[in-house]
């Protein structure tokens, strides 16, 4: 997770918003009087998750260091987004991409121990001949499937059409509304999202 992700910053957007937080021009978020009261909630996991990260901490902060350093607050935003089985299927997708590569290992091999069989001896008489032709047919399908899975829809999931124009998403209606309505402190927002390293000890828990 980084902290331009969308998601996060209009998780701050909402709680400047909602006057939980404030910012200064350093990108620095602090607790307002309301914010720091533990009764209060955001009403939202991802900004509940953020409101939690400054209340943690002794000093304002950017969103940047909290997005980096805070590990409660990453594991909260990866629950979020992938729901408390994230890591089970993480774990299956590692084991089907390791299947994949193995049997991609193991039919070059094959194809090594074919090519090589044949430079080493050509083969004598028509039952020999047989066997070469019938293993070289069985390669060429074996690349053959190979090839047509990996063409098949959904094989890749990061492929992209060829010549599809770029549609970049809409901005979240709370980073519209602060834009709109507080523009100066959407610029430091932005701004503190680019800052991921402490200064002194501003920030510490």
């Amino acid at each position: 997770m980084g902290p331009g992700l969308p998601d996060v910053q209009a998780a701050a957007a909402q709680l400047l918003l909602d006057g939980l937080v404030t910012i200064n021009h350093r990108g620095n978020l602090a607790l307002t009087g309301t914010g720091a009261d533990v009764a209060r909630t955001a009403g939202h996991p991802l900004p509940d998750a953020l409101l939690a990260a400054l209340r943690r901490r002794t000093a304002a902060t950017t969103l940047g260091i909290i997005a980096f350093h805070d590990p409660a607050f990453r594991a909260a935003h990866a629950e979020f987004h992938w729901g408390p089985g994230a890591s089970r299927a993480r774990r299956a997708r590692t084991a089907s991409s390791c299947l994949a590569a193995t049997g991609v290992l193991l039919l070059i091999g094959e194809l090594t121990f074919v090519f090589l069989a044949l430079i080493d001896r050509l083969p004598q008489g028509p039952v020999q001949w047989a066997a070469t032709v019938a293993t070289g047919l069985a390669a060429l399908a074996q690349l053959g499937l190979l090839a047509r899975y990996g063409d098949r829809p959904g094989a890749d999931g990061h492929r992209v059409a060829p010549f599809e124009p770029h549609v970049p998403p809409a901005l979240h209606p709370a980073l519209a509304e602060l834009s709109e309505k507080a523009p100066e402190a959407a610029a430091w927002l932005r701004a503190g999202r680019r800052r991921t390293t402490r200064r002194r000890n501003r920030g510490r828990r």
